[in-house]
């Protein structure tokens, strides 16, 4: 899921994601080895620290489940599945917040924005947001869509990034 979050964050398509990896002129299937490259070329820092070289490795047999060593653009495609799950999951959620914290203003999520960031710092953390989500009685995926809209990941958001939310208004 992570790694998801950084390509569709990133990249207008998975296809786009795809050609970083595998190269402009590539053979249309990505090794391990070009796979590890490109999340280093990508800039990619969701699985630093101790376990990386396992973590990446884990989503590349993901992505090749027929285990012979190289991901087709066909297993590549099990992404967008999994980004419009995201998407259907992050509609839940702004519905939700429209139904929790009527809006004022129809084209701005500022009112559930204020109900969220409770402390007033102008952030929200990941503890802040899980605890509002759970007390205004949200049971969906809550620490999921922070972490998919935390494009930075500084386990943070702020009121910008989360009226990016509209498009799903």
């Amino acid at each position: 899921r992570e790694f998801l979050e950084f390509i569709s964050s990133r990249y207008e398509s998975m296809d786009e994601a795809f050609v970083v990896i595998d190269g402009e002129k590539g053979n249309g299937k990505i090794t391990c080895r070009e796979f590890e490259e490109g999340i280093r070329k990508m800039k990619c820092k969701k699985f630093k620290g101790q376990n990386e070289a396992s973590r990446i490795s884990e989503i590349f047999r993901y992505l090749d489940p027929s285990g012979e060593g190289e991901i087709s653009k066909q297993e590549w495609a099990v992404l967008n599945k999994m980004l419009k799950e995201i998407d259907l999951s992050i509609w839940e959620f702004v519905q939700f917040c429209d139904r929790t914290w009527p809006p004022v203003d129809p084209a701005s999520l500022s009112t559930a924005w204020h109900a969220l960031d409770e402390d007033g710092s102008g952030s929200i953390t990941k503890k802040e947001w899980v605890g509002v989500l759970r007390e205004a009685g949200f049971f969906g995926p809550a620490l999921p869509i922070f972490c998919f809209i935390d494009q930075d990941d500084h386990g943070t958001v702020d009121a910008a990034v989360f009226d990016g939310l509209l498009k799903y208004r």
